[in-house]
């Protein structure tokens, strides 16, 4: 599985972290401290987001560095991808 950012018409972004069954590990950046968050690709969609060319290990150095704070299980994720271990995109289809 690749990371890969998301984004919206709003500019919110989120960034895919993991697959867990048919569902995937999404973290939002959005206010408060940064969740991991379980949606469906149908979810994904009512959000608005579609696919982004930002380089997921960028996004993930931003999200650690949140002002509100991460989650534990948050920042695992984030340090993964941070580390630069993958890339390309996963295809939302």
């Amino acid at each position: 599985m690749q990371p890969t950012v998301l984004i919206n018409q709003h500019r919110q972004t989120a960034l895919v972290v993991a697959a867990s069954g048919k569902k995937l590990l999404v973290v939002e950046l959005l206010k408060g401290k940064l969740t991991v968050t379980s949606l469906s690709a149908k979810d994904i969609e009512k959000r608005g987001y579609h696919v982004s060319d930002y380089p997921p290990v960028q996004a993930a150095q931003a999200y650690l560095a949140h002002a509100a704070g991460v989650s534990e299980r948050a920042r695992g994720y984030l340090q993964e991808v941070a580390k630069g271990m993958f890339s390309g995109t996963l295809a939302l289809e």
